[in-house]
């Protein structure tokens, strides 16, 4: 690691990551810490999540997807909130990235619009995969 806590140059990004969330946990959780909810994630994510009946399963998403994100960067989950999962009309998932996990992206060469996920759940469980793209061998 560098003075900054940067990776070095034989950094490798991992390139995948997945993440797999207990809807029952994230109830839970939820239901224990109310404050929880807007520490994790953002306001267009938080009424993105409200529109539905079953919101804590989007929410269970929402965080499968920021946990592959940042495996998929190898960086760990160093900041709660720094993913956001952007949903367009008609379009997949995407990824928007801020603070300090935006920084250690820009530091290793991913650009937001490199990063490709997928999100899946059902009444139990949510899972998240998310793939970085235009990375050759190292």
């Amino acid at each position: 690691m560098s003075e900054k806590g940067a990776p070095t140059e034989n950094f490798v990004v991992p390139g995948i990551g997945v993440d797999v969330v207990d809807v029952g946990r994230m109830e839970l959780a939820l239901r224990r810490t109310p404050k929880i909810r807007r520490r994790l994630f953002t306001e267009a994510e938080i009424a993105y999540c409200e529109k539905y009946r079953f919101a804590v399963r989007h929410y269970a998403g929402r965080w499968a997807a920021k946990e592959a994100v940042t495996k998929a960067l190898g960086c760990g989950l160093i900041q709660w909130n720094g993913v956001e999962v952007v949903r367009r009309p008609r379009r997949p998932p995407s990824v928007r990235l801020s603070g300090k996990i935006k920084e250690f992206a820009d530091r290793v060469g991913v650009r937001e619009e490199d990063l490709s996920i997928s999100i899946t759940h059902s009444e139990l469980s949510a899972v998240a995969v998310c793939i970085v793209h235009g990375r050759g061998p190292s």
